[in-house]
């Protein structure tokens, strides 16, 4: 599932290496969210890599409000996971309160590991990270951890915003 996900995104495929256990710097790591060059194609193919690294070791995983396991997780939890376990951030418990992170960004620019949230309901938000080419990966309520497109019309309907993650922020 993976490799064919990755073949929609078009990242060259001798870009793509799965080295969920290579060891990156903590300087790396926030460059990965601060530096100037965050739309550098070197940068958003490392963040992809990760982000689709913890997807597959996630995809499936059931939806369960207020779970943080593989037994059930729901949506901020999820992003809590994937960017605690690949990018060493501490991210807020709750959707809205990581709605409150980083830099708003317009969703014409959106970068791959920027946030992207949705009003479900009057009184419910819904998170997922970005990926690039239109799409998104979550924790559904309805399939579990999937991958999105931004223009579903579920979807594109409930868009609310996109945050883009400063490392000091989180």
């Amino acid at each position: 599932m993976l490799k064919s996900l990755f073949s929609f995104i078009t990242v060259l495929p001798f870009l793509y290496t799965l080295s969920a256990s290579a060891s990156t710097s903590t300087t790396t790591q926030q460059d990965f969210f601060n530096s100037a060059s965050a739309q550098s194609g070197h940068n958003d193919t490392q963040r992809l890599n990760k982000i689709l690294t913890h997807y597959d070791e996630w995809e499936g995983v059931r939806y369960k409000l207020g779970g943080s396991t593989r037994k059930g997780i729901d949506c901020s939890a999820y992003m809590q996971r994937i960017f605690a376990d690949e990018f060493d951030l501490n991210l807020p418990r709750s959707s809205q309160e990581q709605m409150k992170l980083g830099a708003k960004v317009a969703k014409e620019n959106l970068n791959t590991g920027d946030l992207v949230f949705f009003k479900t309901s009057a009184r419910e938000r819904h998170v997922g990270v970005y990926i690039g080419e239109g799409k998104f990966v979550h924790a559904s309520s309805k399939v579990g951890v999937t991958v999105s497109r931004l223009d579903n019309q579920y979807w594109k309907t409930r868009y609310v915003q996109a945050r883009r993650i400063h490392h000091t922020e989180a």
